[in-house]
């Protein structure tokens, strides 16, 4: 009755119907929320390559934790590595909390989904012979590649932290780097070395008095973005295979604990939020663990009485 008034009266409006939120529809608002800027590009291409077109035109508020289950294991039984799918379901969570927290849903269907160990910690650190062949490489290069080996091995820290220096982060006269764009969110302080200070001394003429330590190969008033050809070349040169520059920071955090150095101290200088992720990354090769069995008290056996020897690790053979 109200819509026949309504026609009479010439006020009636026919009601458009409601399209209703997809995850493709609701993906951009997501994005919005991420401002690291890997973080926003390795989400885009989660979505874009494998969330929307599982779920495709499935109203986000219909989704269940069965339908998220099962893209789960139907990545699962692709080629794809299981850190890899991890990272997928991930990120439909994090977009089904900001669902949540925009009032598009009242549940996370993903939070019930127990994900898999991809057991994939990386073991690699230097051995001395590759430690030296490494610098020798470095040090025959003009390039960005000789510094930047010294700021990751001589600091621990991350790639994206080494690349996002600028000048003024080097304070030469504190004898400190000081990290302000950091993967936990928090600064720090990293003690900077002589021989790291040299070659930063001996690097800036040649970033074109760019405010970057390592400016962008074309356009000195950009931050450099990518390191793979580079590193690519100083690995090759050493003789060197299978290191990332992210390997460079598990070879610096065991290095320090093999010294005794407290974790207190390692966590503060390398940025480890905390005591499980330190030790993620800290690692004792062949020869620390050698040593450390040969500073144990050694015992030596006698055939001829039966009789058993103390010996101080420190007491030279006869």
């Amino acid at each position: 009755m109200a819509r026949k008034a309504a026609i009479f009266e010439g006020t009636y409006q026919k009601k458009r119907k409601t399209e209703s939120t997809t995850i493709k529809s609701f993906a951009p608002r997501f994005l919005e929320t991420k401002r690291h800027l890997k973080t926003l590009k390795k989400y885009r291409q989660q979505l874009d390559q494998h969330i929307i077109p599982h779920f495709g035109t499935r109203p986000i508020e219909a989704i269940t934790g069965q339908d998220c289950l099962a893209f789960y294991n139907k990545r699962l039984d692709t080629d794809a590595a299981i850190s890899t799918v991890n990272g997928e379901v991930a990120c439909l969570k994090s977009l089904f909390s900001e669902a949540i927290r925009a009032g598009t849903v009242s549940l996370n269907p993903v939070k019930g989904i127990k994900f898999l160990n991809p057991n994939n910690v990386r073991d690699r650190i230097l051995s001395n012979e590759e430690t030296a062949r490494l610098f020798a490489a470095a040090g025959e290069m003009s390039d960005f590649v000789r510094p930047l080996f010294h700021m990751l091995f001589q600091t621990g820290m991350r790639l994206g932290e080494a690349l996002a220096l600028e000048w003024t982060d080097v304070e030469f006269e504190h004898e400190r780097i000081v990290i302000r764009r950091s993967k936990s969110g928090e600064g720090r302080r990293i003690p900077l070395r002589s021989t790291l200070a040299n070659e930063l001394i001996r690097w800036k003429p040649a970033a074109r008095d760019s405010r970057w330590i390592f400016p962008a190969r074309f356009d000195n008033g950009d931050a450099m973005q990518s390191v793979r050809k580079g590193w690519l070349r100083l690995c090759k040169s050493a003789h060197v295979a299978n290191l990332r520059p992210h390997d460079l920071r598990h070879n610096f955090t065991s290095q320090l604990q093999a010294a005794g150095v407290s974790d207190s101290i390692i966590m503060s200088i390398t940025g480890h939020k905390t005591h499980v992720m330190l030790h993620r990354y800290s690692h004792a090769n062949d020869q620390h663990k050698k040593n450390a069995i040969e500073s144990l008290t050694q015992f030596e056996s006698s055939f001829d009485n039966n009789v058993v020897a103390l010996k101080s690790p420190r007491q030279k053979k006869r």
